[in-house]
Order: structure tokens, then sequence, then C-alpha cells
């Protein structure tokens, strides 16, 4: 009886074991996905030579300081990368700009969900230049921006940029809506910089005004002398200053370097050489200063002398200026 029952229960399972075989044999596996240049498509932007990518405002200490771009162009050297395909693939790439732009205490994004066509780079190479300017910015949106951009672009503000790419067959690759990851976008900004004015740049009227009896026999000076020097702020620099002569033609003298405080008003008279040339600031009227001088050998052979500078440039000196 037990095997009658085994056999009906194996008559019971063929057909759910039949089926089950069926199934297998007829189950359809996905097709195996093939790669595409779109897979791996990006720009990578990388700052010309030297410079940062970035747009440089300055702002001048002070009341009624000028406040202005700097550096107005930025360059790139772009690449760009779709991975082991040969970029013969690409016919095209279009690079579109955004704004987000400042307004009180909130931001604005402009540019919509495609943003403005800034380049066309046709049948590209796989690397190029890319440059952009202020006055770019202003044109693409100067129409969009806030009213208190009165047109025109902010330092605050930050740029955008997204890249469509499209190929020999008319396949198009759009970085906003079909990037993973982060380097689906690229933004830069402007850096501000606060400066000193230059105060000291120019060319000076000098006058002696006094001196010993030893400073006119050995510096070859004379009472009442007037000539001038000139000063010219180092490169990278707004308070230092290369000076053409410190004493103002004074025969053992020469040139040095002059580094101003512009929020204290302090000089430092900077003399390396074997002159060891210095300034004691003592009166400040107008355009003029009044400086008396010493040098290395003005305490052993009673060298020492007064001197006025007086500015060519119809303007005043600030009255907090010294010496320490």
């Amino acid at each position: 009886m037990k095997n009658k029952i085994l056999f009906y229960i194996g008559l019971l399972l063929i057909p759910f074991l039949n089926s089950c075989e069926e199934e297998g044999i007829n189950t359809k596996q996905p097709p195996l996905y093939e790669a595409t240049w779109a897979d791996e498509a990006t720009l990578i932007f990388t700052p010309s030579g030297d410079g940062t990518g970035q747009f440089e405002y300055y702002i001048e200490f002070g009341t009624g300081g000028q406040r202005y771009f700097n550096i107005t162009d930025v360059d790139y050297d772009v690449t760009v990368d779709i991975g082991e395909f040969p970029i013969e693939n690409i016919s095209k790439v279009d690079i579109y700009a955004f704004v987000e732009e400042e307004n009180g205490t909130t931001y604005n994004y402009l540019g919509g969900d495609e943003g403005k066509l800034f380049t066309t780079i046709n049948n590209p190479s796989q690397s190029f230049q890319f440059t952009m300017s202020v006055d770019d910015i202003e044109t693409l949106f100067g129409n969009d921006f806030s009213a208190d951009h009165n047109g025109a672009l902010l330092p605050s503000d930050i740029i955008e940029f997204k890249w469509v790419l499209t190929d020999t067959e008319g396949n198009v690759f759009d970085s906003r809506s079909e990037c993973v990851g982060f380097n689906c976008t690229y933004g830069f900004g402007t850096k501000v910089v606060q400066i000193a004015p230059p105060i000291w740049e120019g060319t000076f009227n000098y006058e002696w005004i006094d001196a010993t009896a030893d400073a006119i026999y050995y510096g070859g000076i004379s009472i009442g002398q007037t000539g001038t020097i000139t000063m010219t702020l180092q490169p990278g620099s707004f308070t230092v200053y290369d000076v053409s002569h410190l004493t103002c033609d004074y025969y053992y003298g020469g040139p040095g370097v002059l580094d101003y405080n512009y929020e204290t008003g302090e000089v430092n008279i900077i003399d390396s050489s074997w002159r060891a040339q210095a300034w004691n600031i003592i009166d400040v009227s107008g355009p003029t200063i009044t400086v008396e001088f010493s040098y290395y050998y003005s305490a052993p052979y009673n060298e020492y002398g007064t001197f006025t500078l007086t500015r060519t440039d119809g303007q005043d000196w600030p009255t907090n200026i010294h010496t320490n």
C-alpha cells in the first residue's frame, strides 16, 4: 500500500517538474550592455599658464577707494574625456553658461534649465583652449541680472558651465541632465583683493633744506638743491615700492625700498646695502613731507641733513604718515 501511495505522488509531480523545465528553457536573459562614449563623457577645465581660473576684483582701502575688476579674462586648457573612444566620434562641443547672482540676501539662478550658449567647438581635438571675460558674461546675462546689478557682473556672482557633446551620428550627451557624479558641470567665481592705493608711486620733487657742513662736503649736496626721485610699486605688491634714490642724490646714498602700511601710515625704509640709509619723517603738510636722513657714516662723520618731498600729482599726503 505504501508503494502505491508513493507511485501516485510521483504521477502528480510529473506535470510540475515538466512545467519548471519548460520555463527554464524559455526564460530570456537581458542583452549585454554595450558601452558608449557617453558613459564617461566629461570636460576637464585646467587654468592656463599661471592663471587661477578666477576673475580678480580690487577694493581699495579708505573712503572713496576705487573698486574694479583687475583680471577680466579667464583662460582654460580643456580636455575632452570620452574614455577609450576616439575623439573623431565627436562632431561638436557646445558650452552653455549659467550665473548664480547675489540679490540682496538671496541668490538667483540665471540661465534656466538649458543655460545660454556661450561657444561651439566644431570637430574638437582632444584638448582645446577656452577663454571667457567679464564682458562676455555681461553680454549674455546683462538683461537678466537683478536691478542692483545695473547689467553688470558683481564679484559675488558665480559662473557655471555645462557641456553638450554631439557625435557624428547625431547622438547627444547633455552633462546637466545625463551625467552622474562630480564632473558634470564646472564653476568659478571672483577673487576679491583689498589693496592700498598707490600713495607713493610716481615722481616727487625734492629739496635740501638743511645739512651739516660735513654732509655738504662728503655728500656733494647744497642747501636749496632740488631734483626728483621716483618710486615704483614692486610687481604683485600694493605697499612695497622701489625707490630710485633714498637720499635725494646724496653722494654716498643710493636706491632702496619703501614699505608703507596704509592702515597705520607707518613708513619703513629698507636698505640692504652697506649704506643703511634711514628716514625720520618730522612733518606732513599738504603735498609736502619733511624728512631727516641718516646713513652708515652719519654718526662718525656728522653727516646729517633734511630734505622735503613734494607730490607732483596735485594730491596731499595722508596726514597719518610717520616713521617708527
